[in-house]
């Protein structure tokens, strides 16, 4: 199945960018035109249940719900599996490695499709790696605002 690696460094700390990643009710405001919501269904330990609803208004003008498993790896890597919509079987691997300069942020994405969204995995390889990296581009900016700001 396709594999999605890539990674960028952001200036702030990693478990700030942790924090915000973890928060997921939250994250429908970095991406407003893309995700619609993210509700939490369940939540126990270090695992959260969410469903989310995706608005694909540029592809295919469509919403598509999804369920997914988030899990806290230790204290610098979050994995999520998405457990049922058009990417089900789908597993992100984010890792927040401390460098000098802040954060080296590591997406490695094991990107798995329905057949009926197949012929749409190179456009649905770039929306994940552009959605993605605008979401922490947008966290790091919220963190930057907040020490500026004396928060």
């Amino acid at each position: 199945m396709p594999k999605l690696e890539f990674s960028f460094n952001l200036p702030t700390e990693p478990n700030q960018l942790m924090k915000l990643s973890e928060d997921y009710e939250s994250i429908p405001q970095y991406l407003p035109d893309q995700l619609k919501s993210v509700k939490i269904i369940e939540q126990n330990g270090n695992e959260t249940k969410t469903e989310e609803i995706i608005v694909f208004s540029t592809l295919l003008k469509k919403e598509i719900i999804q369920h997914a498993l988030h899990r806290k790896n230790g204290n610098n890597q979050l994995t999520t599996e998405i457990i049922s919509g058009p990417a089900k079987g789908t597993t992100l691997n984010v890792t927040f490695e401390k460098i000098d300069s802040g954060t080296k942020v590591v997406f490695d994405v094991d990107l798995k499709l329905s057949i009926k969204a197949k012929f749409l995995q190179p456009l649905i390889k770039k929306y994940y790696k552009m959605v993605l990296t605008s979401v922490l581009y947008k966290m790091n900016n919220t963190i930057l605002q907040s020490q500026t700001n004396g928060g």
